[in-house]
């Protein structure tokens, strides 16, 4: 179950952020998560409360007003692979959907111990667990 949290600049549509959500649904689904897996929400900024830096690590073209920050909350038992693929194919499609730029998209993924309750009433594990 990833969680996942989008954090925009304000000025973003709705029809952007559907856009948005459903590329990044599409990559999980390509690393391995069910379709109906979808916990995705939006931080909007103001342009002042999004500071990051133009080029770092070493891109050559500077990163936009458009720059999205996506946090993605996973089970920490989960390969690596999973998070290079989900990632591989956002920016894919952000770039086909959207035409984001690579350098205005930036990935960070955080472990969630797969032990930990989450849904009341439920068991956790088994298919589908983050």
């Amino acid at each position: 179950m990833p969680v996942v949290t989008f954090t925009v600049r304000r000025g973003l549509s709705a029809s952007e952020k559907t856009t948005l959500s459903q590329a990044m649904l599409e990559a999980q689904v390509a690393a391995g998560f069910a379709k109906n897996d979808l916990f995705h929400r939006f931080l909007e900024v103001a342009p002042g409360d999004l500071l990051v830096d133009a080029r770092y690590p070493a891109y050559e073209a500077d990163r936009t007003e458009r720059f999205v920050l996506v946090e993605v909350i996973i089970s920490a038992d989960r390969p690596p692979a999973v998070a290079k693929t989900m990632a591989d194919e956002a920016v894919r499609l952000l770039g086909e959907r959207l035409g984001l730029a690579p350098q205005d998209i930036l990935f960070l993924f955080q472990g969630n111990d797969p032990t930990s309750p989450r849904f009341p009433g439920q068991s956790n594990g088994g298919p589908g667990h983050a």
